[in-house]
């Protein structure tokens, strides 16, 4: 009974273990995004910005662009493009 005792409590601990190693991956995984997003975004939001908001409001076909919507669009960008390139590793 013991040596069953030993292997459900060994299949726990790899269990959880195997748990701790996906989580820390994907930690690592969503630091690496968020850093490599930041980079890219630190480079918007300059004077020139409005001819982009200008652009965008025609391509749309809508006036209600705002720098909100504005700034939030550049952030799906970004991080669209560094989950991209982590795919890509």
């Amino acid at each position: 009974m013991n040596n069953l005792y030993s292997c459900v409590a060994n299949s726990h601990e790899q269990a959880y273990c195997e748990m701790m190693n996906d989580i820390e991956a994907q930690d690592a995984k969503e630091e690496w995004i968020e850093k490599r997003a930041d980079e890219p975004i630190k480079n918007f939001g300059n004077d020139n910005d409005w001819q982009i908001i200008e652009l965008l409001k025609i391509k749309l076909e809508s006036k209600s662009i705002d720098a909100d919507i504005y700034n939030q669009f550049i952030v799906d960008i970004c991080y669209s493009q560094a989950k991209a390139e982590y795919q890509k590793q």
